[in-house]
């Protein structure tokens, strides 16, 4: 694993009001735009929901590639969210940061990539093992 991490409160991370065409845009055609801003669109509101609990960190690697998340993507991570099965994590073992899957199979906990170069790891009983948080979203340029 061996990944560092660069974490940011997302209290520090100034997110400015943008304007937001409330229109769907088509991905193919293109179509006519609308002749005006239907709302300010404060990315804070939209990406965090609880703030006190959340924070981002700068991936860096490429294990989660099949989920949309390349290295240099900063992700959301909220910690007041519980993990269900396949949810996406921020997680701790054995002193080593990692974002993986989360799952149970067979009454044993894997933490699943999404690269099918690399193999899902159990955690082994006696791991010293901690989520920290839930992924909510993934920011990356294009």
């Amino acid at each position: 694993m061996g990944n560092k991490l660069k974490i940011c409160p997302t209290g520090d991370v100034d997110f400015e009001s943008v304007e937001f065409f409330d229109v769907a845009v088509p991905a193919g055609f293109p179509s006519p735009a609308e002749d005006h801003l239907d709302i300010d669109l404060d990315l804070s509101n939209y990406l965090i929901q609880n703030p006190s609990a959340t924070f981002c960190v700068r991936v860096e690697g490429h294990s989660m590639v099949g989920a949309g998340i390349q290295s240099g993507d900063v992700i959301l991570i909220d910690r007041s969210l519980t993990p269900n099965p396949r949810s996406i994590v921020l997680a701790v073992i054995d002193g080593e940061f990692t974002v993986k899957r989360v799952d149970i199979v067979d009454d044993k906990l894997f933490l699943i990539p999404e690269n099918p170069r690399l193999k899902p790891m159990e955690v082994a009983e006696g791991s010293n093992f901690q989520v920290w948080g839930v992924v909510t979203f993934v920011i990356h340029k294009v």
